[in-house]
């Protein structure tokens, strides 16, 4: 499942308006959710509490005390006040293909998702200052994650994230992208802001256009994913400038 950033030059599915998705209560890696494939299915607004024009509006600034724009110190003591975890439980890495670095901090616990978290922190190839944030539950193999724990985790953060006002025809849930890979929710905020929230290695049914289908068995185990993004049209990765070749 990893790191990487998620922009709009991945895999392509477009699905129809009268899809539905109920996930299945079973034991289910996650390749990525495809922003494009996001884009191009029709918008199913979810179904809120209140009125558009009387929620809050969510605009996605990062994670907690992490923000966009911040440096790598900056971050590295954001994560030790946020989490209470010291700066050597930190690791590093860079992602040689979008030249962006990595800094990944392991949480005992983060609700509501079962278990283990890991908080991926992603600063930007030129920039190097903070463009996205990931949050992984049952990345961590040897730990076995309760499937059912997991798929009511997810339920929860849809409806949270359901309960906020977004960008204008901008959110759509229940978007399958893989034969075990659900986007459960996917919203843009009125500025660059974007956010994914993905459930990965399990099964669900698919009820579109009159017609009932049911993924296969997952082969692998389950993974609940949120991804936060400062700049959905233009992340700052590593490219190559047209014409050069």
């Amino acid at each position: 499942m990893g790191t990487r950033t998620l922009t709009r030059r991945m895999a392509t599915a477009c699905f129809a308006s009268t899809l539905a998705v109920a996930l299945l209560p079973m034991a289910g890696s996650f390749d990525a959710a495809t922003a494009q494939a996001i884009k191009q299915t029709p918008p199913s607004p979810p179904k809120q509490a209140a009125s558009a024009d009387e929620s809050a509006a969510y605009e996605v600034t990062g994670f907690r005390d992490a923000h966009f724009g911040m440096s790598e110190q900056e971050v590295r003591a954001s994560i030790v006040k946020t989490f209470g975890i010291k700066n050597a439980d930190i690791t590093s890495a860079t992602n040689p293909i979008e030249g962006t670095t990595v800094l990944t901090a392991r949480v005992p616990s983060l609700e509501p998702g079962p278990g283990q978290a890991h908080v991926a922190y992603i600063f930007g190839h030129n920039s190097k200052k903070l463009i996205q944030v990931n949050i992984i539950w049952g990345e961590d193999a040897a730990a076995k994650t309760d499937p059912n724990a997991l798929i009511a985790a997810s339920t929860r953060l849809q409806r949270y994230f359901a309960g906020f006002a977004w960008r204008k025809d901008a959110a759509r849930v229940g978007i399958p992208v893989g034969d075990n890979t659900v986007v459960l929710f996917a919203a843009e905020d009125e500025k660059k802001g974007a956010l994914r929230l993905v459930v990965d290695g399990i099964k669900y049914q698919l009820a579109q256009e009159g017609n009932q289908t049911t993924s296969p068995d997952p082969k692998g185990p389950p993974k609940l994913m949120i991804n936060y993004i400062a700049d959905r049209e233009s992340p700052d990765i590593a490219k190559i400038d047209k014409g050069r070749f």
